[in-house]
Order: C-alpha cells, then structure tokens, then sequence
C-alpha cells in the first residue's frame, strides 16, 4: 500500500498530515512533475481528489460527508477548487465569499474535504492580500482564519503552511492632508483684503423711570340705555 504524492499537492499533503493513521500506514513517496496516486488493498487511483476521497473514507469517513448529499457537495467543491488554478483563484476566494454569507463551513457543519482542499488552494493567495482586500471579502477571511487555527501546528508543520494573522476589523484609513500651497498659488490668490472695520459699540439707553399708576389714568366711559326691545327673530335676545 503506497501513496505518491505530488511535490505540488499541497491539499494532499495537508490531508496526510490530517489524517496521521493513513501516513503511518501507507508508504508516502514524494514525485515531481506527476499527478498523485494511489495503491491501496487493491484499488489505484490517480489525481488529487481522488486520492483524497478514498484515504478520507477508509481513515476519517466524516471528512468526505456524512450522507449522500453532503458527499456529493463535497466532491462538487474539490472540483470547483481544482479547476479555480493561480490565475483563478480570486474569482475562487469571491465564489466562497458568497456561499459563506449564511454558513461557517463550505459542507455542513464540520470540517470536510472541501475546506481542507479549498484552503491549500488559496492559501498562497491569501498571502498575498492587503488588509484592506481580506476585508472586502470578510466572509472568505473569517473562514480561512477558522480553518488554519482548526488545524494542529504539528499538521501545518509537515505541510510547509504558516499561519497568517488575519484582522477582521475594517482597516484604519489614513486622514488625507490638504497639499500645501504654492508660491503660484499665493500670488493667484492674491493679498488678503484688510479687515472691515469693527463696529461702533451701541451707547448704553438710559434706564426707563418708574411709572407711578392713579386712577386718573383709567379711561371710564358711562352709556346710557334709552329703549329695550325683544329682539323679532330670536326668543332670548333683545
């Protein structure tokens, strides 16, 4: 029983080092230039999925899905990830952004293949991004952080990946300073005018003298009814 693994394979790598059972128990040989493959009780297969796919089912079943369903999911993201190469990869990182709006992992509730796969493939990219980029797409950021730190030190180790500090705050934008003027722009300007002159303060008004009220001041006006009479169109009026 023997595995061969691509120098280049670094999902598989990761996932041998994952899974320790399958690397004491298999013969793991490295090649250069050649896809990955497996000889396992009988069975061979070739290329990095599938080899992945039948280590995960005879060592560590919940990494390839549960169920049918989650199988099949897993499987369409290995693909997903193997056909997004280098050039691909930020169209790749936004494809997950996405599909992580409502969701921790790419598959369910757990670690799966399909994290595993997808983060050795973006990883190098990942490396290179600005702070400001991880932002703007905080919901690959905030997975990809989960999964390095759901990995043991000792597997990133053997696999050659270190961590890399991801910050999920927005970044600190720096306050842009106005240029200073110019000589040329001094002259256009021109001389400042001369300040207005300042207002004349207000002459303080006299204070007003107390008034003294008699009853000769009130205006008393004395009628005199000469006639009274029912008003003709009312009952209470006159």
């Amino acid at each position: 029983m023997s595995v061969c693994v691509s120098n280049e394979d670094l999902a598989l790598n990761l996932l041998l080092a994952v899974v320790p059972e399958a690397a004491s128990e298999l013969s793991v040989d490295a090649v250069v230039d050649q896809l990955s493959r497996l000889d396992l009780d009988g069975q061979q297969v070739e290329g990095t999925n599938s080899v992945a796919q039948v280590l995960a089912a005879k060592y560590n079943s919940e990494l390839a899905g549960t169920t049918d369903a989650e199988q099949a999911e897993v499987s369409q993201w290995m693909t997903m990830s193997a056909r997004h190469g280098p050039a691909e990869r930020q169209v790749f990182a936004q494809t997950i952004n996405n599909h992580l709006a409502q969701r921790t992992f790419l598959v369910g509730e757990r670690l799966s293949l399909a994290d595993l796969v997808a983060f050795a493939n973006v990883h190098p990219y990942m490396a290179s991004l600005s702070s400001q980029k991880r932002f703007n797409v905080s919901h690959f950021s905030r997975w990809f952080d989960l999964i390095q730190h759901s990995l043991s030190a000792d597997a990133l180790a053997k696999t050659g990946i270190q961590l890399i500090e991801i910050d999920l705050n927005a970044p600190v934008q720096p306050k842009k300073q106005a240029p200073a003027a110019t000589a040329q722009d001094k002259k256009a300007a021109g001389e400042p005018k001369a300040a207005k002159k300042e207002k004349k303060e207000k002459k303080p008004q006299p204070a007003a003298k107390d008034v003294v009220i008699v009853p000769s001041m009130i205006d008393l006006r004395v009628g005199h009814i000469v006639e009274v009479a029912k008003h003709p169109d009312a009952d209470t009026l006159y």
